[in-house]
């Protein structure tokens, strides 16, 4: 019996940290999706392009830089929740767009890796970083024509 009411509780535990960190980041989509995979890559990919190099502290160091991408996004959502509690219909727009930048960034991180490990980056994935580059460009002098 204590065995079955111990099982309870770890999957109790389980259960309630797994949605409030659900609850933190929005609920998980595709888009999360993608960046846990693209994180995981990149991180495998820095290890292989530095082989014979690698440390711990630098191995520490992104790993919290790869942490510190998940409370942007935390904050994000919680930007979102702050502004839909107080009527402001703005969409999931902003955590999605964060987590969309931090996608971009893990894309550019992979091609750096690749490169240096002597793969091209594929044509297609060149155009789109490049379709996305030039949005960024035109929404940034689009922002400072308004100012």
């Amino acid at each position: 019996m204590s065995k079955i009411k111990g099982c309870f509780m770890e999957k109790f535990f389980v259960s309630t940290i797994g949605g409030f960190f659900s609850w933190l980041i929005g609920g998980w989509s595709l888009l999360l999706t993608v960046l846990l995979i693209l994180n995981v890559l990149d991180f495998l990919t820095g290890m292989a392009a530095n082989w014979g190099n690698i440390n711990s502290k630098r191995g520490y160091q992104g790993i919290i830089k790869k942490g510190m991408m998940w409370v942007w996004i935390v904050i994000a959502n919680l930007i979102y929740l702050v502004l839909a509690d107080q009527g402001l219909t703005v969409g999931q727009v902003i955590p999605d767009a964060v987590v969309i930048l931090f996608i971009l960034n893990e894309i550019i991180s992979l091609s750096e890796n690749s490169a240096v490990l002597g793969v091209n980056v594929p044509e297609p994935i060149q155009r789109a970083l490049a379709i996305f580059q030039k949005k960024i460009e035109d929404d940034k002098q689009k922002k400072e024509g308004e100012k």
